[in-house]
């Protein structure tokens, strides 16, 4: 039971220490872009007004100067980049697993018995014992069954010239993790996207900074 406990606080530590997304993105911005000023917005309104977005908001807009954007007003700005965010449901599934059983594979206290005849007719019985050191290893395996809850957490990146509303730029990134708690996230998320700015699809994996 104590391998199994271990075995298993291994496995959610190895789930913490990094965080995986797919991303999605896609790109028409001219190659220009860089020195121009942009507005970073929460969509819809309820969330843009929301005390979490505006803790959110500066990573964001820590990102986009990180590629070369001025951040500046809406009202002021060339582009205007709206972001929306969620976390579904809880989703738990069973997973079954296997651990080592470790024993005494060799050696240790062995008894020797048996008879001995002699040529001219005579016979006699023996006995005794014998020690070598014991030696271990695995002499079989045992399965168990566990619980797991995941849920899906979801950042959209959409970006408009302000002058013409033509959309410019859109990412997406999915991810799914152990952490029900999406502002222990959003960094991780945040960097995943702008991994694959301002074009390109694929699986992103960052290393976690949350304590979730």
């Amino acid at each position: 039971m104590r391998i199994l406990m271990v075995i298993l606080g291994m496995l959610l530590l190895t789930a913490c220490v990094r965080i995986q997304a797919t991303v999605q993105s896609f790109s028409d911005l001219p190659n220009d872009y860089p020195g121009k000023t942009l507005a970073v917005i929460g969509y819809p309104d309820e969330l843009a007004e929301s005390l979490e977005w505006k803790t959110y908001k500066p990573i964001f807009e820590a990102r986009f100067m990180e590629k070369g954007f001025v951040i500046s007003l809406p009202n002021e700005a060339d582009y205007l980049a709206f972001v929306t965010y969620g976390i579904g449901d809880p989703q738990t599934s069973t997973e079954i697993g296997s651990v080592p059983i470790y024993g005494q594979t060799g050696g240790g206290t062995t008894y020797h018995s048996g008879t001995v005849s002699s040529y001219g007719g005579g016979y006699g019985s023996y006995s005794g014992t014998s020690y070598t050191a014991p030696m271990y290893g695995v002499v079989g395996s045992s399965t168990y069954s566990y619980d797991v809850t995941t849920y899906t957490r979801t950042v959209f990146i959409d970006l408009f010239d302000a002058e013409t509303e033509q959309k410019l730029y859109e990412s997406s990134a999915v991810s799914s993790g152990s952490c029900g708690v999406i502002s222990e996230v959003i960094d991780e998320i945040t960097e995943a996207i702008f991994t694959k700015f301002p074009s390109g699809s694929g699986r992103v994996t960052v290393p976690a900074k949350s304590d979730c």
